[in-house]
């Protein structure tokens, strides 16, 4: 489910919060998705969600490199919140000329699927837009 506004009162309902500064390079992805298995792992979210989880701060950070500006800080900003049933998952960046959109792109297209697979995984996402820039955020269930 594709929205724009927040998710419903999520942060109200967080178990636990990480976030990390994250270098403005393709290269920080691998890092990213690291501290990403090591803060879920620590909380006993069950592997297949974490290996969800690594999916979309993939497709979020590839989507933020390749289509947006870096925060002021010349960074982005990858946030995790582990909620009683789910892993919320956002990143933030210094905004873009256009919303991230879910594209369908023909079956040969090059790119054009990271929106598309994160809507597959979660249970809920959505783009949080303001005068500092861009939010795109994810849902993970735990079942």
């Amino acid at each position: 489910m594709a929205c724009l506004g927040p998710p419903v009162d999520a942060r109200a309902q967080t178990v636990s919060r990480a976030s990390w500064k994250v270098p403005f390079a393709s290269s920080s992805v691998r890092d990213a998705r690291t501290k990403v298995t090591v803060a879920l792992r620590r909380h006993a979210v069950p592997q297949g969600v974490i290996d969800d989880a690594r999916l979309v701060v993939t497709e979020l950070l590839g989507n933020a490199l390749r289509y947006a500006r870096p925060t002021g800080s010349g960074c982005l900003v990858l946030a995790v919140d582990v909620l009683p049933d789910g892993v919320r998952l956002a990143v933030s960046d210094g905004g873009s000329t256009t919303l991230p959109t879910l594209l369908h792109p023909p079956t040969l297209a090059p790119s054009g699927r990271g929106l598309g697979i994160v809507g597959t995984l979660t249970r809920e996402w959505g783009v949080l837009d303001d005068a500092d820039g861009n939010t795109v955020f994810g849902v993970l269930a735990i079942a």
